[in-house]
């Protein structure tokens, strides 16, 4: 009797976990970072005026990765556009970037993940981004956020 009720208490400490497990990696894992960049393109047009960067920096989940990313400017100062992180072993993780300039020097916004390659494939998720310029080509970012897969 003694060792089916411990056999049967394993097999409930086993399920806990294992439902533990699922329910963290179904909540996300943090995803945050900072990295420096240089604005490489500038484009006025009709619409607003096309930006377009390159970034290097480290993060949660990516650990260091280089970045590209392209927006278009509204004559409000907020902004919309794409942005790919690419991590050390190649692996690419995609999203879209919304925000605005809350400063002649300073930004603020929003990343939404929509996939990417490799362990990134199925990425989803959000991260908040400010932007400071440290002068009138490179900046610095840090963001904070989670990913779920």
């Amino acid at each position: 009797m003694r060792s089916i009720n411990r056999v049967m208490l394993a097999f409930g400490l086993i399920s806990s976990m294992s439902v533990a497990a699922v329910q963290t990696l179904a909540a996300g894992v943090p995803f945050k970072g900072t990295g420096n960049a240089q604005i490489t393109s500038v484009q006025p047009g009709p619409a607003g005026v096309s930006m377009t960067a390159a970034a290097t920096g480290h993060s949660t989940q990516l650990g260091d990765y280089n970045r590209v990313e392209s927006i278009l400017v509204g004559p409000d100062g907020s902004f919309t556009g794409d942005v790919t992180f690419t991590a050390a072993n190649g692996d690419q993780l995609n999203g879209k970037i919304a925000g605005a300039f809350t400063s002649a020097a300073t930004a603020a916004g929003s990343y939404s993940f929509i996939g990417g390659t490799g362990r990134f494939a199925n990425a989803t998720g959000t991260a908040y981004f400010v932007v400071s310029l440290t002068d009138p080509v490179h900046f610095s970012v840090a963001f904070n956020g989670s990913l779920e897969n």
